[in-house]
């Protein structure tokens, strides 16, 4: 997964917790994924599975898509050219 993909991804995870009023804590014993995986998703550290997506947009009272709003298909790349090198 990108870098920069993964970055914004945790800060919008983040921010949508904080609008909802959750701590890691709280989020984590909702979503039943540890405490500190969802620190290491929110900080861009840790790649997510489709179920941690799931069960984290579940206990936050989301859809993927508010989780997933910030993409841009132009700002993020994917570059095939850059494994081959």
């Amino acid at each position: 997964m990108c870098n920069d993909f993964k970055k914004e991804l945790g800060v919008n995870i983040r921010k949508i917790r904080l609008n909802k009023g959750f701590t890691q804590e709280t989020l984590s014993l909702e979503s039943t994924v540890s405490r500190s995986h969802i620190a290491m998703i929110e900080a861009g550290k840790r790649d997510i599975t489709i179920s941690a997506l799931y069960k984290i947009s579940r206990a936050l009272g989301t859809d993927l898509k508010e989780i997933f709003s910030f993409d841009n298909i132009n700002k993020f790349k994917f570059d095939i050219e850059k494994f081959y090198q």
